[in-house]
């Protein structure tokens, strides 16, 4: 009988997929594994919310300052069970989110259901980093990055959320490899598939806007330093190139177009309001205000809400007006701190990571071959820029904002992880430490779970909440587990300040007494770390911040969860 021979190269590529896809699965049910515990965090019924309103009624005007792409995808589960849009008006996007979340009473399988929804852009961002490592570096390093990738918190936290941090990340890595392709071999196939990344970015969150030229710089600084002429003369040089920016250009157009519906409006409804952001520009009269308006409510243009998200991105966001209140290192700030970012990645990354990643740069850049040295720095550089880019950024509000970081870094780490096993120099010693640094991010990462939002590593010692809160350590994950040990302790009346926007009266929880700022409480007392250290919870981040530092004066009971307190104060003396 005739048996094909199997080549022993074969049975080596059979064995990495197999092995890269078993890493992949084991991450995806350790993320999965995280959805029954936690209650939905701050931002999620507002992403379902307008997600719904795509797939219910055709149309995304409630909140354009996010694109549809992620926001689809988490709804999608939802709607195929039954849910739909319940009619909120425009910007009511928690209340909408919230009836979708308890309608039928399955709040648990519905936000499962939605969370489900981010699981794609997770093997996405796997598969781009294996690919590119593999690309530069072979496949046992690939495989150790795509090990580093799928253990790191940061990264399994914002896989399990149904929010848009994670798909960014996904699909900004997975533009930036397909730019390296595009670079490396000018092709029209690989032009449109190059514009559909793009575009893909560009859907799932605006800062892609940012995020996209500045990494794009970056890989073509690499590709020249290799001394590749980027004309490429052997195509037809400048003209080449100019041909197929085109194709480039028409698919990234109707890519986001697409995901938009084709839809085509005005800018402005006739007859709707004249106060809009259009105003912080052209003012409230006079003639530019007037042909300002006469343009926007006179001249339809193809997927107008994603020009009116790009517009209140720059007018709101990046104005100079615009003001983010923040927490850092003990402090509440009203405005972004350059040092905000590189401090959360210091101390939200496994130490045996950073490591890892530090010594790929190194050995990268004492390479003497500059086509290995340039592309194999690519991916570091690119998350080098990221994070300088970020720097001046207004808006502190966690680490979710440079996730995408974490894919870059993963290739670097994982060759400084191959390139310290194949050291020559003390190789036992060598070996011993990859081992002892591998060993220590995997238990790291296992000792965890299910917390992987609010890890820190050790550089931020026992009182993380003094570095960061908010979506780095509390963003209303643990109100299941709030109720869950206020029914085991039999307590019957709570004073609490939730920092949230799940409904309170939907979880079984006991009495609710309302914790207001500076307002001394006695009994049972549930305060998120978040609202603790910014003063308040509703209206959020309002001064004063110190509303409930009378507290620390005494012990909490229990820590539910990480992100909550729970305290007894007893009644004082001849107090009934």
């Amino acid at each position: 009988m005739f048996s094909p021979s199997v080549r022993p190269a074969d049975r080596r590529v059979t064995g990495f997929l197999l092995g890269a896809v078993l890493l992949w699965v084991i991450a995806a049910a350790r993320i999965i594994s995280t959805y029954g515990v936690f209650s939905q965090t701050f931002d999620e019924p507002a992403h379902i919310a307008a997600g719904m309103e795509w797939l219910d009624k055709g149309t995304f005007t409630a909140e354009p300052l996010h694109p549809p792409l992620a926001r689809v995808a988490v709804a999608l589960g939802p709607f195929l069970t039954g849910a739909r849009s319940t009619g909120y008006e425009r910007f009511q996007l928690y209340q909408e989110g919230n009836e979708i979340l308890y309608s039928g009473g399955q709040y648990s399988r519905t936000l499962a259901l939605a969370r489900l929804g981010i699981l794609p852009f997770f093997l996405l961002a796997t598969s781009v980093v294996c690919i590119w490592t593999w690309m530069l570096f072979g496949r046992a390093t690939a495989l150790l990055a795509v090990l580093l990738f799928t253990t790191l918190p940061p990264v399994l936290a914002h896989a399990g959320l149904a929010t848009t941090d994670l798909p960014l990340a996904a699909t900004l890595v997975g533009a930036l490899l397909a730019f390296v392709y595009w670079l490396n071999r000018r092709t029209l196939p690989r032009s449109l598939l190059l514009g559909a990344a793009i575009a893909s970015a560009l859907v799932s969150k605006l800062s892609a806007l940012l995020f996209l030229p500045s990494c794009g710089l970056a890989l073509l600084l690499c590709h020249w330093l290799q001394g590749r002429d980027v004309t490429d003369p052997r195509r037809g040089g400048r003209p080449r190139i100019a041909a197929l920016i085109g194709p480039v250009i028409l698919a990234a157009f109707l890519v986001v177009w697409g995901v938009y519906r084709f839809s085509v409006r005005c800018l402005v409804t006739p007859g709707q309001s004249r106060y809009s952001t259009l105003d912080r520009y052209f003012g409230t009269h006079g003639k530019l205000h007037d042909l300002a308006y006469w343009v926007a409510e006179s001249v339809p243009i193809p997927a107008a809400d994603f020009s009116v998200g790009v517009y209140e991105l720059f007018a709101i966001r990046y104005s100079p007006k615009y003001s983010n209140t923040s927490y850092l290192l003990g402090k509440v700030y009203t405005s972004g701190k350059w040092y905000y970012f590189p401090v959360v990645l210091a101390v939200k990354s496994p130490i045996p990571f950073l490591l890892f990643a530090g010594v790929g740069l190194a050995v990268l850049g004492r390479e003497r071959s500059l086509q290995r040295k340039w592309s194999g720095l690519a991916p570091g550089l690119a998350a080098l820029v990221l994070l300088v880019v970020c720097l001046p950024s207004k808006i502190n509000l966690g680490g979710r904002y440079i996730l995408a970081v974490y894919p870059l870094l993963a290739i670097t780490a994982g060759f400084g992880a191959a390139a310290l096993w194949n050291s020559s120099r003390n190789r036992a010693a060598a070996r011993a430490a990859v081992v002892a640094l591998l060993l220590w991010q995997l238990i790291s990462s296992a000792r965890i779970h299910p917390d992987y939002l609010a890890y820190f590593n050790e550089f931020a010692g026992g009182h993380p909440d003094r570095i960061l809160v908010d979506s780095d350590l509390d963003w209303g994950q643990d109100l299941l587990r709030l109720a869950d040990t206020l029914r085991m302790r039999g307590i019957d009346a709570v004073s609490i300040a939730y920092f949230g926007t799940a409904d309170l009266s939907q979880h079984n929880l006991p009495r609710l007494l309302p914790l207001e700022p500076h307002q001394r409480e006695r009994g049972w007392i549930a305060i998120s770390e978040t609202a603790f250290k910014m003063g308040n919870t509703i209206p959020l981040y309002q001064p004063p911040y110190d509303g409930y530092s009378w507290l620390e004066d005494y012990q909490p009971v229990a820590m539910v969860g990480r992100s909550i307190r729970l305290y007894y104060l007893p009644p004082e003396r001849g107090i009934e």
